[in-house]
């Protein structure tokens, strides 16, 4: 029985085309990085913008409190 259900399974399956399967894994590969992009440049844009932010903000030299000692 199961030669028969293998028979069946050879006469209906169809040849996929290589370069459809190479094209579609590209095409799928492309929206993974994309996500990945969309996801990561906002999260390091906004780390980016707080380091120089941080940089550049004055700080105010304060003198050094005495110990009493």
């Amino acid at each position: 029985m199961p030669a028969a259900h293998a028979t069946f399974r050879a006469r209906n399956h169809r040849k996929e085309s290589k370069p459809l399967v190479v094209a579609i894994s590209v095409l799928q590969l492309g929206l993974i990085v994309l996500v990945w992009l969309l996801a990561l440049v906002p999260v390091a844009l906004m780390a980016l913008i707080a380091t120089v932010v941080g940089a550049l903000k004055p700080t105010s030299a304060k003198a050094p409190t005495p110990v009493d000692s």
